[in-house]
């Protein structure tokens, strides 16, 4: 079991992230009574119990934090985000600034093996004063395809160096994906707020009929918007519907749909008992700052270490000629020389009796 935890720790850790919004989302909709969830294990024996207790909680868990951790992902890494950092956004002016920029980088080529040297027509622009956010439309897409490419082989590469080798790099993919995962629960939980405290602003001041169809612009903001995003996304690569799923989209939908149905009926808890929305709504604000404002630093963080840590394996690896032509440990290696006629020497003209 705790191989098992430390295995997928990053992935419980987002998976229990969530349970603040699963909280606040069990607690939008109206009901006779709010009654907690409830998981019998009566027909387990008492003895196995607390065992079988602990794996349906690492379970739940981790089915939560895959998921967060996969859709947070393609989240932000949508188009529907730009000009807003994403994660191709960030790799891409990372690569421009490290291979393509005024600034000289040290090595002459990426790395070993052949398929990953400089390819001529990699940089899309062979003026070197030319920035990142200079490059024309058709040439960002072309050099985004280049990186993403060289960068996955870049990174393969490495990861097949073994652990020893790239373990600071693990450490900031595992870190990637807390963050990531986290800024994409704040997000998910500051929406819930924002649409429960509109449905509580309605239920206090839209006494009259005119102003009540104000409180559903958000949600239908948020769905109008999802689904423009929707049709570009399908409308701009409609080779790749399986390959690249519309995840980004198909969250800020069901999340205006739920925003819907709160203006329409809201919480129906007692005065003085009703959720903090508000509240909640800056907090989840405040954590989505800082969860996300880590995500994109670590992100650059990753692929400078990619980019230098394969040249360096790739420059220690190299083998070098030795001026002695020894070993470390002082042995001699054997040497390709031709072998020169020796003087005769005194020692030479003793003959054994």
């Amino acid at each position: 079991m705790l191989d098992a935890l430390k295995f997928a720790f990053e992935i419980l850790i987002v998976g229990a992230l969530a349970m603040p919004w699963i909280a606040v989302l069990s607690r939008m909709f109206p009901g006779r009574e709010y009654s907690e969830f409830k998981f019998d294990l009566g027909f387990i024996p008492s003895g196995a119990r607390t065992g079988v207790e602990v794996a349906v909680v690492v379970a739940f868990g981790y089915l939560l934090g895959s998921a967060a951790s996969r859709f947070s992902r393609d989240f932000f890494n949508d188009e529907m985000w730009q000009p807003l950092p994403t994660e191709d956004l960030i790799r891409d002016n990372v690569y421009f600034v490290e291979y393509c920029s005024l600034q000289f980088f040290p090595y002459k080529y990426w790395s070993e093996p052949g398929h990953l040297k400089p390819m001529p027509d990699f940089c899309p622009e062979e003026d070197k004063n030319l920035t990142f956010n200079e490059l024309s439309d058709d040439k960002h897409k072309g050099f985004d395809e280049l990186v993403q490419e060289v960068f996955r082989l870049q990174d393969s590469v490495l990861l097949l160096k073994g652990v020893d080798k790239v373990d600071r790099l693990k450490q900031y993919f595992d870190q990637i994906n807390i963050l990531r995962g986290a800024a994409f629960n704040a997000v998910i939980l500051f929406c819930l707020a924002l649409f429960g405290g509109v449905g509580q602003l309605k239920k206090r001041w839209a006494i009259n009929l005119p102003s009540r169809p104000l409180f559903f612009l958000p949600a239908l903001f948020t769905i109008i918007g999802a689904l423009i995003s929707l049709r570009n996304h399908w409308y701009v690569n409609p080779n790749s519907h399986y390959s690249d799923p519309p995840l980004a989209e198909i969250v800020m939908i069901l999340l205006g749909v739920i925003g819907l149905l709160v203006a329409w009926k809201p919480e129906g808890s007692k005065p003085g008992k009703e959720m903090p929305y508000f509240r909640i709504c800056c907090i989840a604000l405040v954590w989505l700052v800082v969860s996300f404002g880590g995500w994109w630093w670590t992100e650059v963080m990753y692929d400078h270490q990619v980019i230098h840590s394969l040249a360096e394996i790739s420059e220690a690896e190299e083998p070098k000629p030795n001026a002695d032509q020894t070993t470390g440990n002082g042995r001699e290696l054997p040497s390709n020389k031709p072998e020169l006629p020796r003087t005769p020497t005194a020692a030479d003209e003793i003959k054994p009796q």
